[in-house]
Protein backbone atom coordinates (compact mmCIF):
# COMPACT_ATOMS: atom_id res chain seq x y z
CA UNK A 1 0.00 0.00 0.00
CA UNK A 2 1.63 3.34 -0.93
CA UNK A 3 1.44 6.20 1.75
CA UNK A 4 0.26 9.02 0.03
CA UNK A 5 -0.18 11.89 2.94
CA UNK A 6 0.37 15.65 2.39
CA UNK A 7 2.56 16.40 5.66
CA UNK A 8 3.05 19.98 4.86
CA UNK A 9 -0.99 20.88 4.87
CA UNK A 10 -2.45 18.30 7.69
CA UNK A 11 -4.03 21.16 9.63
CA UNK A 12 -5.82 22.43 6.59
CA UNK A 13 -6.54 18.90 5.06
CA UNK A 14 -7.94 17.83 8.52
CA UNK A 15 -10.55 21.25 9.13
CA UNK A 16 -11.45 20.77 5.62
CA UNK A 17 -12.54 17.14 6.56
CA UNK A 18 -14.22 18.48 9.14
CA UNK A 19 -16.17 20.85 7.42
CA UNK A 20 -18.12 18.36 5.16
CA UNK A 21 -21.40 18.49 5.51
CA UNK A 22 -21.44 14.85 5.05
CA UNK A 23 -19.52 13.65 8.00
CA UNK A 24 -21.32 11.95 10.93
CA UNK A 25 -19.31 12.52 14.34
CA UNK A 26 -20.66 10.28 17.16
CA UNK A 27 -20.77 7.71 20.03
CA UNK A 28 -21.87 5.29 17.40
CA UNK A 29 -18.82 6.11 15.05
CA UNK A 30 -17.49 8.31 12.68
CA UNK A 31 -19.18 7.90 8.94
CA UNK A 32 -18.48 10.01 5.72
CA UNK A 33 -18.42 10.44 1.65
CA UNK A 34 -14.66 8.76 0.88
CA UNK A 35 -15.91 8.38 -2.70
CA UNK A 36 -15.93 4.97 -4.59
CA UNK A 37 -12.02 4.62 -5.75
CA UNK A 38 -9.22 3.11 -4.05
CA UNK A 39 -7.45 5.77 -2.78
CA UNK A 40 -8.67 8.56 -0.80
CA UNK A 41 -8.47 12.48 -0.93
CA UNK A 42 -5.70 14.39 1.06
CA UNK A 43 -8.01 15.66 3.48
CA UNK A 44 -9.39 12.22 4.18
CA UNK A 45 -6.28 10.80 4.63
CA UNK A 46 -5.34 13.74 7.33
CA UNK A 47 -8.77 13.00 9.07
CA UNK A 48 -8.73 9.38 9.27
CA UNK A 49 -4.54 9.80 10.74
CA UNK A 50 -5.65 11.99 13.23
CA UNK A 51 -8.94 10.07 14.41
CA UNK A 52 -5.97 6.96 14.28
CA UNK A 53 -3.44 9.25 16.78
CA UNK A 54 -5.96 10.13 19.08
CA UNK A 55 -7.63 7.19 19.56
CA UNK A 56 -4.44 5.21 20.22
CA UNK A 57 -3.64 8.31 22.44
CA UNK A 58 -6.21 7.62 24.63
CA UNK A 59 -5.95 3.54 24.53
CA UNK A 60 -2.36 3.64 25.25
CA UNK A 61 -2.38 6.11 28.16
CA UNK A 62 -1.91 3.22 30.76
CA UNK A 63 -0.52 0.67 28.57
CA UNK A 64 3.33 0.33 27.91
CA UNK A 65 2.67 -2.44 25.11
CA UNK A 66 -0.87 -2.78 22.84
CA UNK A 67 -2.08 -4.50 20.35
CA UNK A 68 -5.19 -3.09 18.07
CA UNK A 69 -7.20 -5.24 15.68
CA UNK A 70 -8.05 -3.72 12.43
CA UNK A 71 -11.49 -5.31 10.23
CA UNK A 72 -13.24 -3.58 7.37
CA UNK A 73 -16.65 -4.73 5.19
CA UNK A 74 -15.15 -4.59 1.29
CA UNK A 75 -15.91 -0.66 0.35
CA UNK A 76 -13.62 -0.38 -2.20
CA UNK A 77 -11.92 2.70 0.26
CA UNK A 78 -11.78 -0.01 2.85
CA UNK A 79 -8.14 -0.81 2.54
CA UNK A 80 -6.70 2.54 2.13
CA UNK A 81 -8.66 3.97 5.42
CA UNK A 82 -7.23 0.77 7.51
CA UNK A 83 -3.67 1.89 6.52
CA UNK A 84 -4.63 5.75 7.21
CA UNK A 85 -5.90 4.52 10.74
CA UNK A 86 -2.76 2.45 11.64
CA UNK A 87 -0.86 4.84 10.33
CA UNK A 88 -2.01 7.17 13.03
CA UNK A 89 -2.33 4.52 15.68
CA UNK A 90 1.45 4.28 14.95
CA UNK A 91 2.05 8.13 15.67
CA UNK A 92 -0.12 7.56 18.88
CA UNK A 93 2.70 4.82 20.05
CA UNK A 94 5.25 7.36 18.80
CA UNK A 95 3.94 9.79 20.39
CA UNK A 96 3.52 8.90 23.51
CA UNK A 97 7.10 6.26 23.51
CA UNK A 98 5.07 3.06 23.89
CA UNK A 99 4.94 -0.76 21.82
CA UNK A 100 2.15 -1.61 19.80
CA UNK A 101 1.33 -4.22 17.42
CA UNK A 102 -1.48 -3.91 14.98
CA UNK A 103 -3.44 -7.17 13.75
CA UNK A 104 -4.87 -6.79 10.58
CA UNK A 105 -8.17 -9.28 10.40
CA UNK A 106 -8.78 -7.74 6.56
CA UNK A 107 -12.65 -8.11 5.70
CA UNK A 108 -14.71 -9.21 8.86
CA UNK A 109 -18.08 -9.07 10.16
CA UNK A 110 -18.78 -6.44 13.27
CA UNK A 111 -19.37 -9.48 15.31
CA UNK A 112 -16.43 -11.39 14.60
CA UNK A 113 -14.18 -8.42 15.16
CA UNK A 114 -15.94 -7.42 18.57
CA UNK A 115 -14.93 -11.47 19.54
CA UNK A 116 -11.60 -11.19 18.48
CA UNK A 117 -10.68 -8.57 20.37
CA UNK A 118 -11.49 -11.00 23.14
CA UNK A 119 -10.45 -14.48 21.77
CA UNK A 120 -6.59 -12.54 20.73
CA UNK A 121 -6.69 -10.39 23.87
CA UNK A 122 -6.04 -7.18 22.37
CA UNK A 123 -6.09 -3.36 23.64
CA UNK A 124 -8.44 -2.11 21.61
CA UNK A 125 -9.41 -1.99 17.58
CA UNK A 126 -11.14 -0.38 15.03
CA UNK A 127 -14.25 -1.84 12.12
CA UNK A 128 -13.89 -0.08 9.26
CA UNK A 129 -17.50 0.32 7.64
CA UNK A 130 -20.50 2.62 7.04
CA UNK A 131 -23.09 -0.51 8.16
CA UNK A 132 -26.04 -0.17 5.59
CA UNK A 133 -24.86 3.25 3.89
CA UNK A 134 -24.32 3.89 0.19
CA UNK A 135 -21.28 2.14 -0.91
CA UNK A 136 -19.54 5.58 -1.56
CA UNK A 137 -19.92 6.37 2.38
CA UNK A 138 -17.24 4.91 4.52
CA UNK A 139 -16.64 5.23 8.25
CA UNK A 140 -15.26 3.39 11.63
CA UNK A 141 -15.92 2.37 14.82
CA UNK A 142 -13.59 2.41 17.95
CA UNK A 143 -13.89 -0.73 20.11
CA UNK A 144 -13.50 -1.27 23.76
CA UNK A 145 -10.03 -3.41 25.11
CA UNK A 146 -9.48 -5.97 27.92
CA UNK A 147 -7.33 -3.41 29.56
CA UNK A 148 -10.58 -1.39 30.23
CA UNK A 149 -11.04 -0.19 33.82
CA UNK A 150 -13.94 -0.46 36.07
CA UNK A 151 -15.90 -2.55 34.25
CA UNK A 152 -19.17 -2.01 36.05
CA UNK A 153 -19.54 1.50 33.89
CA UNK A 154 -18.09 0.81 30.95
CA UNK A 155 -19.23 -1.92 28.12
CA UNK A 156 -17.34 -5.57 28.43
CA UNK A 157 -14.08 -5.88 26.20
CA UNK A 158 -14.72 -6.07 22.02
CA UNK A 159 -17.75 -3.37 22.51
CA UNK A 160 -17.68 0.34 21.10
CA UNK A 161 -15.84 2.34 22.82
CA UNK A 162 -18.10 3.48 25.56
CA UNK A 163 -20.08 6.86 24.78
CA UNK A 164 -17.51 8.88 27.38
CA UNK A 165 -14.45 7.67 25.82
CA UNK A 166 -15.92 7.98 22.13
CA UNK A 167 -16.50 11.46 22.92
CA UNK A 168 -13.21 12.24 24.15
CA UNK A 169 -11.78 11.36 20.80
CA UNK A 170 -14.04 13.63 18.98
CA UNK A 171 -13.13 16.41 21.11
CA UNK A 172 -9.54 15.68 20.49
CA UNK A 173 -9.53 15.29 16.49
CA UNK A 174 -11.44 19.36 16.87
CA UNK A 175 -8.87 20.77 19.55
CA UNK A 176 -6.04 19.11 17.42
CA UNK A 177 -7.55 20.69 14.30
CA UNK A 178 -6.29 24.34 15.86
CA UNK A 179 -2.45 23.49 15.73
CA UNK A 180 0.30 23.43 13.49
CA UNK A 181 0.52 19.53 13.84
CA UNK A 182 4.23 20.00 13.40
CA UNK A 183 4.86 17.16 15.82
CA UNK A 184 2.55 14.69 13.93
CA UNK A 185 3.92 15.48 10.60
CA UNK A 186 7.72 14.41 11.97
CA UNK A 187 5.83 11.52 13.58
CA UNK A 188 4.38 10.47 9.97
CA UNK A 189 7.97 11.10 8.49
CA UNK A 190 9.84 8.92 11.11
CA UNK A 191 7.14 6.29 10.78
CA UNK A 192 6.81 6.02 6.52
CA UNK A 193 10.37 6.28 6.39
CA UNK A 194 11.22 3.46 8.35
CA UNK A 195 11.04 0.63 5.75
CA UNK A 196 11.43 -1.90 8.75
CA UNK A 197 7.84 -0.59 10.35
CA UNK A 198 4.82 -2.42 8.47
CA UNK A 199 2.32 0.04 9.19
CA UNK A 200 -0.31 -2.42 8.18
CA UNK A 201 0.82 -5.76 8.41
CA UNK A 202 -0.43 -8.36 6.04
CA UNK A 203 -3.96 -9.98 7.19
CA UNK A 204 -2.80 -12.38 9.85
CA UNK A 205 -4.85 -15.91 8.38
CA UNK A 206 -3.91 -17.23 12.11
CA UNK A 207 -5.55 -14.86 14.15
CA UNK A 208 -8.32 -14.74 11.99
CA UNK A 209 -8.92 -18.34 12.56
CA UNK A 210 -8.27 -18.20 15.92
CA UNK A 211 -11.08 -15.31 16.14
CA UNK A 212 -13.24 -17.61 14.37
CA UNK A 213 -13.27 -20.71 16.16
CA UNK A 214 -13.68 -18.02 19.35
CA UNK A 215 -17.06 -16.86 17.35
CA UNK A 216 -18.33 -21.02 17.18
CA UNK A 217 -17.18 -21.96 20.85
CA UNK A 218 -19.44 -18.13 21.39
CA UNK A 219 -22.33 -19.10 19.50
CA UNK A 220 -22.55 -22.52 20.35
CA UNK A 221 -22.51 -21.82 24.42
CA UNK A 222 -25.12 -19.16 23.86
CA UNK A 223 -27.35 -21.87 22.48
CA UNK A 224 -26.69 -25.00 23.91
CA UNK A 225 -25.91 -26.68 20.47
CA UNK A 226 -23.40 -28.49 19.07
CA UNK A 227 -21.58 -28.35 15.71
CA UNK A 228 -23.50 -31.34 13.70
CA UNK A 229 -19.61 -32.22 12.40
CA UNK A 230 -20.41 -34.98 9.90
CA UNK A 231 -24.68 -35.41 10.55
CA UNK A 232 -27.54 -34.43 8.07
CA UNK A 233 -28.40 -30.65 8.02
CA UNK A 234 -31.15 -31.16 10.23
CA UNK A 235 -32.39 -27.68 10.43
CA UNK A 236 -33.38 -25.23 7.31
CA UNK A 237 -32.91 -24.65 4.64
CA UNK A 238 -32.46 -20.74 5.16
CA UNK A 239 -31.40 -18.11 2.08
CA UNK A 240 -28.61 -16.20 2.62
CA UNK A 241 -28.30 -13.17 0.82
CA UNK A 242 -24.98 -10.92 2.23
CA UNK A 243 -24.94 -8.86 -1.05
CA UNK A 244 -21.36 -9.05 -1.71
CA UNK A 245 -20.54 -7.96 1.94
CA UNK A 246 -18.42 -8.96 5.01
CA UNK A 247 -20.60 -12.21 5.67
CA UNK A 248 -19.63 -13.58 2.26
CA UNK A 249 -19.31 -17.21 2.57
CA UNK A 250 -18.86 -16.84 6.44
CA UNK A 251 -22.60 -16.85 7.46
CA UNK A 252 -23.50 -20.20 5.66
CA UNK A 253 -20.18 -21.42 6.80
CA UNK A 254 -21.65 -20.47 10.65
CA UNK A 255 -24.75 -21.83 9.92
CA UNK A 256 -23.72 -25.29 8.32
CA UNK A 257 -21.71 -25.21 11.42
CA UNK A 258 -24.73 -25.39 13.50
CA UNK A 259 -26.39 -28.02 11.05
CA UNK A 260 -28.79 -25.13 9.59
CA UNK A 261 -28.78 -25.72 5.55
CA UNK A 262 -28.23 -22.39 4.31
CA UNK A 263 -28.31 -21.51 0.52
CA UNK A 264 -26.35 -18.47 -0.52
CA UNK A 265 -26.76 -15.75 -2.75
CA UNK A 266 -25.27 -12.40 -4.04
CA UNK A 267 -22.33 -14.04 -2.48
CA UNK A 268 -19.23 -12.68 -5.03
CA UNK A 269 -17.05 -10.70 -2.04
CA UNK A 270 -17.24 -6.91 -2.91
CA UNK A 271 -19.92 -6.91 -5.77
CA UNK A 272 -23.59 -5.98 -4.19
CA UNK A 273 -26.33 -6.61 -6.42
CA UNK A 274 -28.90 -4.66 -4.44
CA UNK A 275 -29.02 -1.56 -2.52
CA UNK A 276 -27.04 -1.92 1.07
CA UNK A 277 -30.01 -1.03 2.63
CA UNK A 278 -32.53 -3.50 2.58
CA UNK A 279 -35.10 -1.31 4.29
CA UNK A 280 -35.65 0.92 1.75
CA UNK A 281 -37.50 0.73 -1.55
CA UNK A 282 -36.20 -1.10 -5.41
CA UNK A 283 -36.28 2.31 -7.33
CA UNK A 284 -36.27 -1.02 -10.29
CA UNK A 285 -39.35 -2.42 -8.86
CA UNK A 286 -40.68 0.05 -6.80
CA UNK A 287 -40.99 -2.07 -4.06
CA UNK A 288 -39.78 -3.58 -0.44
CA UNK A 289 -36.29 -4.47 -1.35
CA UNK A 290 -36.91 -7.12 0.81
CA UNK A 291 -39.63 -8.70 -1.51
CA UNK A 292 -36.49 -9.94 -3.66
CA UNK A 293 -35.52 -11.45 -0.69
CA UNK A 294 -38.73 -13.48 0.07
CA UNK A 295 -38.80 -14.06 -4.06
CA UNK A 296 -35.61 -16.08 -3.86
CA UNK A 297 -36.95 -17.99 -0.65
CA UNK A 298 -39.63 -19.61 -2.10
CA UNK A 299 -38.05 -20.55 -5.30
CA UNK A 300 -35.38 -22.41 -3.58
CA UNK A 301 -37.86 -23.82 -0.91
CA UNK A 302 -36.30 -22.26 2.05
CA UNK A 303 -38.03 -21.60 4.98
CA UNK A 304 -37.06 -18.26 5.97
CA UNK A 305 -34.38 -15.56 4.20
CA UNK A 306 -32.21 -13.31 5.98
CA UNK A 307 -30.77 -10.10 3.97
CA UNK A 308 -27.26 -8.86 5.69
CA UNK A 309 -26.00 -5.33 5.76
CA UNK A 310 -22.37 -4.72 4.78
CA UNK A 311 -20.66 -5.56 8.10
CA UNK A 312 -23.35 -8.10 9.12
CA UNK A 313 -24.31 -7.15 12.04
CA UNK A 314 -27.84 -6.24 10.68
CA UNK A 315 -30.09 -9.51 9.43
CA UNK A 316 -33.84 -8.64 8.10
CA UNK A 317 -35.83 -11.28 8.57
CA UNK A 318 -38.68 -12.83 5.95
CA UNK A 319 -40.73 -15.72 4.92
CA UNK A 320 -40.98 -17.35 1.62
CA UNK A 321 -43.49 -15.53 -0.42
CA UNK A 322 -44.76 -13.46 -3.69
CA UNK A 323 -45.97 -9.81 -1.77
CA UNK A 324 -44.44 -7.89 0.83
CA UNK A 325 -46.65 -9.72 3.01
CA UNK A 326 -44.04 -11.89 3.91
CA UNK A 327 -41.93 -9.25 4.91
CA UNK A 328 -41.28 -8.91 8.72
CA UNK A 329 -41.11 -5.56 9.89
CA UNK A 330 -38.27 -5.26 11.92
CA UNK A 331 -39.91 -3.89 15.38
CA UNK A 332 -42.10 -7.28 14.89
CA UNK A 333 -38.50 -9.27 14.21
CA UNK A 334 -37.14 -7.42 17.66
CA UNK A 335 -40.29 -9.11 19.34
CA UNK A 336 -39.81 -11.88 18.21
CA UNK A 337 -36.03 -12.44 18.75
CA UNK A 338 -37.29 -11.30 22.71
CA UNK A 339 -39.82 -14.30 22.46
CA UNK A 340 -37.80 -16.65 21.10
CA UNK A 341 -34.51 -15.92 23.72
CA UNK A 342 -36.29 -15.83 26.48
CA UNK A 343 -38.13 -18.85 25.69
CA UNK A 344 -34.84 -20.64 24.59
CA UNK A 345 -33.59 -19.89 28.21
CA UNK A 346 -36.45 -21.59 29.48
CA UNK A 347 -36.14 -24.48 27.37
CA UNK A 348 -33.03 -24.91 27.38
CA UNK A 349 -32.89 -25.04 31.45
CA UNK A 350 -30.49 -22.12 31.39
CA UNK A 351 -32.90 -19.69 33.43
CA UNK A 352 -31.86 -19.73 37.06
CA UNK A 353 -33.26 -17.75 40.42
CA UNK A 354 -31.65 -14.75 39.13
CA UNK A 355 -34.49 -11.59 37.98
CA UNK A 356 -34.95 -11.35 34.07
CA UNK A 357 -34.34 -8.23 31.95
CA UNK A 358 -34.35 -7.21 28.40
CA UNK A 359 -33.10 -3.43 27.43
CA UNK A 360 -34.52 -1.41 24.81
CA UNK A 361 -33.64 1.79 23.41
CA UNK A 362 -35.80 5.00 23.36
CA UNK A 363 -36.29 4.22 19.58
CA UNK A 364 -37.99 0.83 20.04
CA UNK A 365 -41.65 0.15 19.95
CA UNK A 366 -43.63 -0.95 23.28
CA UNK A 367 -44.69 -4.22 21.26
CA UNK A 368 -41.25 -4.78 22.61
CA UNK A 369 -41.72 -3.82 26.42
CA UNK A 370 -45.32 -6.20 26.05
CA UNK A 371 -43.32 -9.20 24.68
CA UNK A 372 -41.14 -9.11 27.79
CA UNK A 373 -43.60 -8.67 30.17
CA UNK A 374 -45.36 -11.57 29.33
CA UNK A 375 -42.29 -13.58 29.73
CA UNK A 376 -41.77 -11.90 32.88
CA UNK A 377 -38.95 -9.86 32.20
CA UNK A 378 -38.16 -6.30 33.33
CA UNK A 379 -37.73 -3.89 30.72
CA UNK A 380 -35.09 -1.13 31.01
CA UNK A 381 -35.15 1.89 28.31
CA UNK A 382 -32.14 3.87 27.33
CA UNK A 383 -30.95 5.81 24.48
CA UNK A 384 -30.65 5.55 21.08
CA UNK A 385 -27.36 3.78 20.28
CA UNK A 386 -25.66 0.11 20.67
CA UNK A 387 -23.14 1.16 23.07
CA UNK A 388 -25.75 2.45 25.39
CA UNK A 389 -27.87 -0.78 25.28
CA UNK A 390 -24.59 -3.16 25.53
CA UNK A 391 -23.79 -0.66 28.59
CA UNK A 392 -27.04 -0.80 30.51
CA UNK A 393 -27.12 -5.07 29.78
CA UNK A 394 -23.66 -5.07 31.67
CA UNK A 395 -24.47 -2.89 34.31
CA UNK A 396 -27.94 -5.53 34.83
CA UNK A 397 -25.60 -7.98 34.53
CA UNK A 398 -23.11 -6.96 37.14
CA UNK A 399 -26.20 -6.25 39.76
CA UNK A 400 -27.05 -10.28 39.13
CA UNK A 401 -29.85 -10.00 36.43
CA UNK A 402 -30.09 -13.03 33.40
CA UNK A 403 -30.16 -10.36 30.32
CA UNK A 404 -30.82 -12.69 27.32
CA UNK A 405 -31.21 -10.41 25.28
CA UNK A 406 -31.26 -6.00 24.12
CA UNK A 407 -33.30 -3.99 21.16
CA UNK A 408 -31.17 -0.90 19.57
CA UNK A 409 -33.24 1.05 17.84
CA UNK A 410 -36.31 1.43 15.35
CA UNK A 411 -34.01 -1.22 13.14
CA UNK A 412 -35.15 -4.07 15.55
CA UNK A 413 -31.33 -4.55 15.77
CA UNK A 414 -30.95 -7.11 18.61
CA UNK A 415 -27.71 -7.92 20.65
CA UNK A 416 -28.39 -11.53 22.35
CA UNK A 417 -26.76 -12.61 25.78
CA UNK A 418 -23.01 -12.23 25.95
CA UNK A 419 -22.42 -10.98 22.75
CA UNK A 420 -21.57 -6.78 22.24
CA UNK A 421 -22.71 -6.45 19.46
CA UNK A 422 -26.07 -6.64 16.85
CA UNK A 423 -25.83 -9.69 15.07
CA UNK A 424 -27.70 -10.77 12.07
CA UNK A 425 -26.33 -14.46 12.57
CA UNK A 426 -27.49 -14.83 15.82
CA UNK A 427 -30.96 -13.75 14.71
CA UNK A 428 -30.68 -16.84 12.07
CA UNK A 429 -30.01 -18.77 14.26
CA UNK A 430 -32.37 -17.88 16.78
CA UNK A 431 -35.29 -18.39 14.25
CA UNK A 432 -34.19 -21.39 12.72
CA UNK A 433 -34.11 -23.09 15.89
CA UNK A 434 -37.50 -22.09 16.54
CA UNK A 435 -38.64 -23.65 13.64
CA UNK A 436 -37.46 -27.00 14.18
CA UNK A 437 -37.80 -27.33 17.91
CA UNK A 438 -41.39 -28.18 19.04
CA UNK A 439 -40.16 -27.45 22.87
CA UNK A 440 -39.26 -23.83 21.97
CA UNK A 441 -43.51 -23.85 20.58
CA UNK A 442 -44.92 -24.97 23.24
CA UNK A 443 -43.59 -22.81 25.87
CA UNK A 444 -44.48 -19.74 23.46
CA UNK A 445 -47.91 -21.14 23.35
CA UNK A 446 -48.12 -21.56 27.09
CA UNK A 447 -47.41 -17.67 27.15
CA UNK A 448 -49.69 -16.32 24.95
CA UNK A 449 -52.61 -18.84 26.03
CA UNK A 450 -52.25 -17.03 29.30
CA UNK A 451 -53.07 -14.17 27.34
CA UNK A 452 -55.61 -15.52 25.18
CA UNK A 453 -53.89 -14.97 22.27
CA UNK A 454 -53.78 -18.01 20.46
CA UNK A 455 -55.88 -21.86 20.10
CA UNK A 456 -52.84 -23.31 18.16
CA UNK A 457 -51.05 -26.69 19.34
CA UNK A 458 -48.03 -27.01 19.64
CA UNK A 459 -46.70 -29.67 17.18
CA UNK A 460 -47.88 -27.85 14.41
CA UNK A 461 -46.63 -24.61 14.93
CA UNK A 462 -43.94 -23.21 12.81
CA UNK A 463 -42.22 -20.09 12.57
CA UNK A 464 -44.88 -18.23 10.45
CA UNK A 465 -47.32 -19.64 13.17
CA UNK A 466 -45.17 -17.77 16.01
CA UNK A 467 -45.17 -14.81 14.15
CA UNK A 468 -48.67 -14.55 14.37
CA UNK A 469 -48.87 -14.74 18.10
CA UNK A 470 -46.05 -11.84 18.45
CA UNK A 471 -47.69 -8.13 19.34
CA UNK A 472 -47.52 -5.69 17.46
CA UNK A 473 -48.20 -1.83 17.34
CA UNK A 474 -49.10 0.68 14.91
CA UNK A 475 -45.68 2.35 14.51
CA UNK A 476 -44.22 5.56 12.09
CA UNK A 477 -40.87 7.04 11.94
CA UNK A 478 -41.15 10.37 11.06
CA UNK A 479 -38.32 12.92 9.13
CA UNK A 480 -38.14 16.65 9.98
CA UNK A 481 -37.00 19.21 8.72
CA UNK A 482 -36.96 23.08 10.25
CA UNK A 483 -35.17 26.11 11.64
CA UNK A 484 -31.54 25.35 13.53
CA UNK A 485 -33.16 25.62 17.03
CA UNK A 486 -31.20 24.75 20.34
CA UNK A 487 -32.74 21.27 21.41
CA UNK A 488 -33.28 22.23 24.46
CA UNK A 489 -35.63 25.43 23.40
CA UNK A 490 -37.43 22.37 20.76
CA UNK A 491 -38.28 20.37 23.73
CA UNK A 492 -39.47 22.69 26.18
CA UNK A 493 -41.51 24.13 23.64
CA UNK A 494 -43.08 20.94 22.97
CA UNK A 495 -44.21 20.09 26.39
CA UNK A 496 -45.55 23.56 26.94
CA UNK A 497 -47.62 23.46 23.86
CA UNK A 498 -48.93 19.42 24.70
CA UNK A 499 -50.06 20.47 28.53
CA UNK A 500 -51.34 23.87 27.67
CA UNK A 501 -53.28 23.28 24.53
CA UNK A 502 -53.45 19.38 23.38
CA UNK A 503 -53.59 17.29 26.66
CA UNK A 504 -57.47 18.85 26.69
CA UNK A 505 -58.61 16.72 23.65
CA UNK A 506 -56.30 13.88 24.13
CA UNK A 507 -57.37 12.91 27.89
CA UNK A 508 -60.48 12.21 26.66
CA UNK A 509 -58.51 8.74 24.85
CA UNK A 510 -55.97 8.81 27.42
CA UNK A 511 -55.40 8.53 31.64
CA UNK A 512 -52.16 10.13 32.16
CA UNK A 513 -48.91 11.42 30.30
CA UNK A 514 -45.76 12.12 31.59
CA UNK A 515 -42.54 13.46 29.58
CA UNK A 516 -39.29 11.23 29.91
CA UNK A 517 -35.71 11.75 29.15
CA UNK A 518 -32.69 9.64 28.07
CA UNK A 519 -29.12 9.87 28.07
CA UNK A 520 -26.71 7.52 27.42
CA UNK A 521 -27.71 4.13 29.92
CA UNK A 522 -30.26 6.80 31.81
CA UNK A 523 -33.31 8.18 32.74
CA UNK A 524 -32.57 11.88 33.54
CA UNK A 525 -34.38 14.09 35.47
CA UNK A 526 -33.37 17.22 34.10
CA UNK A 527 -31.19 17.48 30.63
CA UNK A 528 -27.70 17.94 30.04
CA UNK A 529 -26.79 21.17 28.45
CA UNK A 530 -26.57 20.07 24.65
CA UNK A 531 -30.29 18.42 25.97
CA UNK A 532 -29.52 16.21 22.65
CA UNK A 533 -30.47 12.69 24.24
CA UNK A 534 -34.17 10.87 23.37
CA UNK A 535 -37.67 12.23 24.63
CA UNK A 536 -40.35 10.74 24.72
CA UNK A 537 -44.53 11.81 25.41
CA UNK A 538 -45.58 8.51 27.15
CA UNK A 539 -49.30 8.01 27.28
CA UNK A 540 -51.55 5.43 29.10
CA UNK A 541 -54.54 4.04 28.32
CA UNK A 542 -56.57 0.97 28.68
CA UNK A 543 -54.92 -0.44 25.45
CA UNK A 544 -51.52 0.17 27.47
CA UNK A 545 -48.62 2.69 26.95
CA UNK A 546 -48.32 4.83 23.34
CA UNK A 547 -45.31 7.27 23.27
CA UNK A 548 -43.97 9.98 20.81
CA UNK A 549 -40.65 10.08 20.90
CA UNK A 550 -37.91 12.88 19.18
CA UNK A 551 -34.60 13.17 18.87
CA UNK A 552 -32.56 15.85 17.01
CA UNK A 553 -29.61 14.79 14.95
CA UNK A 554 -26.18 15.80 16.72
CA UNK A 555 -24.70 16.53 13.26
CA UNK A 556 -27.11 17.98 10.70
CA UNK A 557 -28.16 21.24 11.94
CA UNK A 558 -32.67 21.39 12.23
CA UNK A 559 -32.91 17.69 11.49
CA UNK A 560 -35.81 15.76 14.00
CA UNK A 561 -36.55 12.29 13.93
CA UNK A 562 -39.83 11.24 15.69
CA UNK A 563 -41.25 7.92 16.26
CA UNK A 564 -44.80 7.49 17.30
CA UNK A 565 -45.73 3.80 18.72
CA UNK A 566 -49.83 3.40 19.41
CA UNK A 567 -51.10 -0.05 20.30
CA UNK A 568 -54.45 0.86 19.27
CA UNK A 569 -54.60 1.23 15.51
CA UNK A 570 -57.80 3.13 16.22
CA UNK A 571 -56.12 6.16 18.00
CA UNK A 572 -52.85 6.01 15.37
CA UNK A 573 -53.61 8.72 13.47
CA UNK A 574 -54.88 11.32 15.84
CA UNK A 575 -51.36 11.02 18.02
CA UNK A 576 -49.36 11.58 14.63
CA UNK A 577 -51.20 14.53 14.42
CA UNK A 578 -50.31 15.54 17.46
CA UNK A 579 -46.19 14.62 16.74
CA UNK A 580 -46.60 16.62 14.18
CA UNK A 581 -48.50 19.89 15.51
CA UNK A 582 -45.75 20.12 18.35
CA UNK A 583 -42.40 19.99 16.70
CA UNK A 584 -44.70 22.31 13.69
CA UNK A 585 -45.22 24.61 17.07
CA UNK A 586 -41.73 24.09 18.27
CA UNK A 587 -40.31 24.93 15.19
CA UNK A 588 -41.86 28.47 14.99
CA UNK A 589 -44.75 26.55 12.24
CA UNK A 590 -41.34 25.62 9.29
CA UNK A 591 -41.18 22.38 10.59
CA UNK A 592 -41.28 19.93 7.22
CA UNK A 593 -41.44 16.55 6.98
CA UNK A 594 -38.94 14.86 4.36
CA UNK A 595 -41.25 11.11 4.52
Amino acid sequence: MKYIIDTDNLAANLKKALSDKSLVQSFSGVRTNFGYAAQISPQHMAFAVTYGLCYSMLTLEDINEASFVVGRDPRPTGEMIASALSLGFHCGAEITDKKLKIINLGIITTPLIETAVRSLKASGGVMITASHNPISDNGFKFLTGIQADDLSKHAPPGALLSAIDMKKVVNMVHEIADTDLKYLAEAINKIVQDNNHPILPDEDQACRVKAERAYLDFLGKEWGVQPHCLKPLTYGPVLVDPNGGAGCGIAARVLEHFGVRAIEINAEIGYPEHAIDTDGIDPASGKHMLLRVSRAALRNGAKLGIAFDYDADRGNIVLPGMTEESIISPQKVASLNIALALTHRKAAGKRSNKKTAIVVSDATSGASNKTARMFGAEVFTVETGEINVVTKMHQLKSKGYDVPIGVEGANGGSIFGEATCRDGLMTSLCTSFADEHPSIAKQLIKVFDKQKETDLKYSTAQLADIIKWIPTYSNIMLKIAGPDIHHELVKSRMEGFFAERLWIDLSKEYSSYRFVNYEGAEIVSKRSEDAAGGWRLMLESDSGTSFIFARGSRTEAGIWRMIVDEPDESRFQTLIDTAVSMINTAMDGKANILN
